[in-house]
């Protein structure tokens, strides 16, 4: 597409490798708890500089926060939102 450094508008839609549907750059922006997607960057370049955006909009922390920690596997974090579920409920 292009290496603009601003992210695509809305109408703008690409497949979530990891949701399986098409979603929009807003959506990865803010995916992580408020925190970019940890696999924006990846699914991204091909249409602008996300990157560069990312740097310029990220503090020091937030993008130590989003891509610098290693990634749990998916296994993993269902376990514990099943734990944190069973908790709630008084079942745990």
């Amino acid at each position: 597409m292009t290496s603009s450094p601003d992210p695509p508008q809305d109408i703008v839609q690409i497949r979530c490798p990891r949701l399986g549907h098409q979603i929009h750059f807003s959506y990865c922006r803010r995916e992580n708890l408020g925190l970019p997607c940890s696999h924006i960057i990846l699914c991204w370049h091909p249409y602008f500089a996300v990157e560069e955006y990312l740097r310029r909009e990220l503090t020091e922390d937030e993008w130590r926060d989003a891509f610098d920690k290693p990634v749990k596997p998916k296994v993993l974090t269902l376990v514990e939102l099943i734990e944190q579920a069973q908790k709630a409920s008084g079942k745990g």
